[in-house]
């Protein structure tokens, strides 16, 4: 039993070993999803890096990784990443397996213009500091399923519905989405301000049809600029109490 045991053992080195020297760039080409590309890979499978990785159309740059040897032994691949993304960075630790993919402690800061092309085309060419905090998302082919955690919008500006010839924005303020519990393989989030022009209460969902649903009561404070509530009036009608309730659906 002993002289197994030291066998046992010889070939976990032997495995680990041939792991941590595998080169990342032949086990990236091997192992890579489809839609995935990397350029200038260095490193191992067990700690690399790509100077350029781009994921369904959305570029990061100075990628890092570092496996967690165990998780190989379980059928899935568990690594902490990092990378520069357009406008910021994004940090977390990913476990993917054949079916899905999980990111834990997601922490992602950037622009919502560079974000452009995965909006919903109400919130195309608005501008805004974006953050995400996420103590979870799970994507199935390529697909958020679920998620858990925030995202803040701060100094949130969107074009007036007045056009005044000069192309101004109308500044917003800031707002949170908190995603909340919601049924299998549909994303909610309630949506509430954090001081500005306006008073804003709502919810934002996505079904696995990629449609987006966006529904809100909006009301503009004492000090709102002339311009935004005349944006308002034109969309759509107060209520009694001054509040305007805007609804969309649309397909990303």
């Amino acid at each position: 039993m002993k002289r197994w045991s030291w066998l046992a053992l010889g070939v976990g080195a032997y495995i680990a070993f041939t792991l941590a020297t595998f080169p990342a760039g032949v086990a990236l080409r091997w192992f890579a999803p489809s839609g995935v590309t990397f350029a200038g890979v260095a490193g191992t499978l067990w700690s690399g890096s790509a100077a350029s990785c781009s994921v369904q159309g959305m570029s990061l740059d100075t990628l890092r990784w570092r496996v967690r040897p165990w998780s190989l032994f379980l059928g899935r691949v568990s690594a902490n990443v990092e990378a520069r993304i357009p406008g910021g960075f994004v940090s977390g630790d990913v476990t993917a397996s054949p079916s899905s993919v999980r990111f834990t402690e997601l922490r992602v800061a950037t622009s919502v213009q560079a974000l452009a092309g995965m909006l919903p085309p109400v919130l195309r060419g608005t501008r805004a500091q974006a953050s995400v905090a996420l103590e979870s998302i799970v994507l199935e082919n390529g697909w958020p399923t679920a998620i858990s955690g925030e995202l803040k919008l701060v100094g949130l500006e969107t074009p007036a519905q007045i056009p005044d010839g000069r192309g101004s924005l109308v500044a917003l303020g800031d707002y949170t989405a908190t995603f909340v519990p919601a049924p299998q393989g549909q994303i909610a989030a309630k949506v509430v301000d954090n001081g500005g022009p306006l008073e804003v209460a709502g919810t934002m969902g996505l079904d696995t049809g990629r449609v987006y649903t966006i529904d809100a009561l909006v009301k503009p404070r004492a000090a709102a600029p002339d311009m935004l509530v005349q944006g308002l009036k034109v969309m759509i009608d107060p209520d009694a109490e001054g509040r305007y309730h805007f609804n969309e659906t649309g397909t990303l």
